[in-house]
């Protein structure tokens, strides 16, 4: 305490500033050998005392306070000792069942100490001989047994705490070289550098900051000085340091990242990820960009190819071959087609339903290198007109009957998947439809077959029934 300035007002006395000065001293002198708390309140305390004894008229002033405050010392030590008891008898209380257990367990053991064996009596008779001897061999043979299946060799024991030991070090020093590369990513990231920030945690060993909460991190940032936003320039640090397939960001990482780059129109960036296998591909995202290209058709073309990409590595084969088609690519997806056996007729009918293509449709109800047709023209037209594709189905008929004259009726002769009934219905839509040159082939070549007949016009239409129709 400084005894000069506005302190003089308060010790006006040469005697008060003496004591005064002294006293700093006392407190200074004894807070250099300081050892602990109760060392600093017993200095304080004497130091109050001398106050207590230098005073006059407030002595007894002071002397009420100091009984308090030392009052208020003493409870609080009192209920820190009383807290301390209690700790201990709660520990000493959970050990109980563990103590009783291992007591019981010690019981047992020296009972089988103390168990002597046979009685004098009984030692000079041979069947309790015999029965005794029959008791040590069973109990040697489950020693034996127990010694094979539930102990270990000393050496193996060893080995296994020195390899716990390493691992346990091993991890140690993992958390501490995890906790330097989040402090330093910390730096980086807090400072602005963002570009430094996303490089340093797309190379950190182990994956430590390759995640979504690193991603999302990034993401967060709305105002930056570089034109690239800090999520892309992440997402591009995660390509750039992952090898083609190996080390590729996770499904999420690389859904999130290519919806951040179309969102903000870098589509190059998902072109380098797909095309350089820098990506975990999924349905998910190839379905993501497909819808991206439905938004922009400048860029359709090219989402469809990634999309195909994907869905090929992913496949999902009839989702690719849908890709090709809406890009135009009938021969490529048919080719495909006829390549992957698992695909199926409905397979099929999603891609017609999904991308109406007559050319396509051509091709699938025609042979293809040696193999035959997919479909046949009478059920794909049949599953056309009942989809609500009827004009689809009207244009492919349309195309055989004016390849010539014979072309309906041979197609309709060489239909195995599709019965006469079925071509009647197709029929009765051609006269809906008013196409009666379609109806009136189809009805002729089916009334042309042995065992056909015309029902009577008063029923909702002319139907056909087949009899015999080989």
């Amino acid at each position: 305490m400084d005894v000069k300035g506005k302190t003089e007002l308060l010790f006006r006395t040469a005697a008060d500033r003496e004591f005064l000065e002294s006293l700093q001293q006392f407190t200074c002198g004894e807070k250099e050998c300081l050892s602990g708390p109760e060392h600093r309140y017993n200095i304080y305390k004497a130091a109050f005392d001398k106050v207590i004894d230098h005073a006059t008229l407030y002595k007894m002033l002071l002397t009420s306070i100091k009984k308090e405050y030392d009052d208020f010392i003493a409870a609080v030590k009192t209920n820190n000792q009383r807290s301390k008891l209690a700790h201990k008898k709660l520990k000493a209380m959970e050990t109980q069942p563990t103590s009783l257990m291992n007591f019981q367990r010690r019981a047992g053991l020296l009972y089988l100490f103390l168990y002597l064996g046979l009685t004098f009596s009984e030692s000079l008779n041979p069947e309790a001989l015999d029965k005794r001897l029959l008791f040590l061999k069973q109990k040697r043979d489950n020693l034996l047994s127990k010694i094979k299946s539930q102990y270990i060799p000393r050496q193996e024991k060893d080995a296994l705490d020195f390899k716990m030991r390493t691992s346990l070090n091993q991890r140690d020093a993992l958390i501490l070289e995890n906790n330097r590369l989040q402090r330093r990513f910390s730096d980086l990231f807090n400072s602005g550098e963002y570009e430094a920030a996303a490089y340093h945690a797309a190379k950190s060993p182990h994956g430590v900051l390759r995640n979504m909460e690193t991603m999302m991190r990034f993401k967060s940032v709305s105002v930056y000085e570089r034109q690239l936003p800090p999520v892309l320039l992440f997402f591009q640090a995660l390509m750039l340091s992952a090898q083609p397939g190996k080390q590729v960001p996770g499904e999420r990482m690389s859904l999130e990242g290519v919806r951040c780059a179309l969102q903000y129109n870098y589509i190059q960036l998902a072109t380098f990820g797909v095309t350089q296998q820098r990506l975990s591909y999924s349905e998910e995202l190839g379905d993501m960009i497909c819808n991206h290209g439905d938004k922009d058709p400048r860029i359709a073309d090219t989402c469809l190819a990634l999309a195909q990409i994907i869905f090929t590595a992913c496949g999902a084969v009839k989702k690719a071959v849908l890709s090709m088609c809406r890009r135009g690519l009938t021969s490529g997806a048919l080719e495909h087609i006829y390549k992957n056996r698992d695909f199926t007729v409905e397979d099929l009918i999603f891609v017609l339903r999904e991308c109406p293509s007559l050319s396509l449709l051509e091709d699938l109800t025609q042979p293809y290198g040696g193999n035959p047709a997919l479909l046949s023209v009478g059920f794909i037209c049949h599953y056309l007109l009942s989809a609500g594709l009827e004009d689809l189905a009207f244009q492919l008929l349309e195309k055989i009957y004016t390849d010539g004259q014979g072309a309906l009726q041979q197609t309709i002769l060489d239909d195995v998947m599709c019965s006469a009934e079925g071509w009647s219905e197709i029929a009765a839509r051609c006269v809906q439809r008013e196409r009666p040159q379609l109806a009136q082939g189809i009805i002729s070549t089916l009334l042309s077959q042995p065992g056909a007949m015309c029902l009577p016009q008063e029923q909702e239409s002319a139907k056909l029934m087949e009899h015999v129709f080989m």
